[in-house]
């Protein structure tokens, strides 16, 4: 059983723990484009030369900003395109169970870790994902963080909790979430009853082959925003996929 209570963070520190929404967000060149100003000049010489030379660098200025406006524009418009899933011809059907368990681990006290961290499944394949968490404490998301409150990737939109089809979790109450940014794939897991345990089920259907890191996006390790410990290593709150061809 732990105790733990932690507070989560706008800008956690790592960079993997914003998640690929917010890092596009915060690259977005956009927000760059509020900052570009033109200055008028205080006096204007009385030298027509010079006149015309500050009208036809105006002139210069706005085609380029016209132009950086148009790049800008052009590649947020790449980054955020939804890509047709890869054609892929659906097959087979394997179960990952996975257990969240707390209490005096070696190595990181009461912070809790993820059981069977790293798998090898098939492109194509049904997988199904099943979490059972004995971690009653939460880890409140905030900001950015947010978003991984909700379902994303499975083949329903829904991740069943002891039995009941969700389509998210309060951000007040989830505990963990399992979280695979190369594959769309997203369960949050709501804390556990005191004493007890809680299911969350979820399936998905990798498309593309490669090893994909898993992760934890809730701030549920060691250190003021929650993202030490436990949270950034390996076989804790971070594990492996391995999605092999057919």
């Amino acid at each position: 059983m732990s105790n733990r209570h932690t507070t989560g963070v706008n800008d956690p520190g790592r960079e993997s723990a914003r998640g690929p929404l917010a890092r596009l967000g915060a690259l977005d060149p956009l927000d760059r484009l509020g900052r570009l100003s033109w200055r008028r000049p205080a006096t204007f010489a009385r030298n027509g030369g010079v006149v015309l030379g500050s009208i036809a660098g105006i002139l210069v200025g706005l085609a380029v900003t016209v132009a950086l406006v148009g790049g800008i524009a052009a590649g947020v418009t790449r980054l955020t395109r939804s890509n047709p899933p890869a054609a892929i011809v659906p097959h087979g059907h394997v179960t990952e169970t996975m257990k969240i368990v707390t209490g005096s681990l070696t190595g990181f006290g009461d912070q809790p870790q993820y059981t069977n961290p790293d798998w090898t499944v098939q492109v194509g394949e049904r997988v199904t994902v099943k979490i059972v968490s004995f971690d009653d404490g939460t880890a409140p998301l905030m900001g950015a963080q947010m978003m991984f409150a909700k379902v994303q990737g499975s083949t329903t939109g829904q991740e069943t909790v002891a039995g009941h089809a969700i389509s998210s979790v309060s951000d007040t109450n989830v505990a963990h979430t399992f979280t695979v940014p190369g594959l769309s794939f997203n369960m949050p897991i709501p804390a556990a009853p005191t004493g007890k345990s809680v299911t969350v089920v979820a399936t998905f259907v990798p498309t593309k082959t490669g090893t994909f890191t898993w992760q934890c996006y809730a701030p549920c390790g060691a250190g003021t925003n929650g993202m030490g410990g436990a949270m950034s290593t390996m076989k804790w709150m971070e594990g492996s996929i391995k999605v092999e061809a057919a």
